[in-house]
């Protein structure tokens, strides 16, 4: 009998995510057999990090603000008040230049050059020095973006729905 997936019982492990950090069997309509499991990896860490950057970005102004006029709203409306003052097609223009830029790194690792998913040497401080500990590390950031994804959403509706800004006690 073959193993069950941990997410989902009633389903077979699906054999492409067997030892990939972070993995917990869940792939009910099996993508992971017909597109390749790290290009998959790539979306998901990619996601993942900007998740953890938007949680950060709509909670800190919340207690600190920038002087200017441009910067004396609240997180709903940043949006917004960022298109009328230009800063979107900055972030638009950067943005798209690192994804173009990525291109080529995704493009290496799917015809063989050995990249891990989402790695591109940076460890600045060292906190990965022994093969272990990095793949404990890549655990860790992909559990906790996960967790971020579905942070945000909650808000992101949570604030829109009720009209105020974190810590929503208002």
């Amino acid at each position: 009998m073959a193993d069950k997936s941990k997410a989902i019982p009633f389903l077979p492990q699906p054999p492409n995510l067997v030892g990939i950090p972070g993995e917990r069997g869940f792939d009910p309509l099996g993508f992971t057999n017909w597109i390749p499991v790290t290009y998959l990896q790539e979306a998901e860490l990619k996601h993942c990090r900007i998740a953890m950057l938007a949680v950060v970005g709509w909670i800190v102004p919340s207690f600190f603000t920038l002087p200017g006029e441009m910067h004396q709203v609240s997180s709903i409306a940043a949006h917004d008040a960022a298109v009328g003052f230009g800063g979107m097609q900055q972030i638009l223009l950067w943005t798209s230049l690192f994804e173009i830029l990525s291109v080529v790194a995704i493009k290496e690792m799917l015809e063989g050059s050995g990249r891990a998913p989402g790695y591109f040497g940076f460890d600045p401080l060292g906190f990965a020095k022994t093969p272990e500990k990095m793949t404990e590390l890549q655990a860790k950031e992909i559990e906790n973006g996960r967790l971020a994804m579905l942070a945000f959403s909650g808000i992101c509706t949570q604030a829109v729905l009720f009209g105020s800004d974190f810590p929503y006690l208002s």
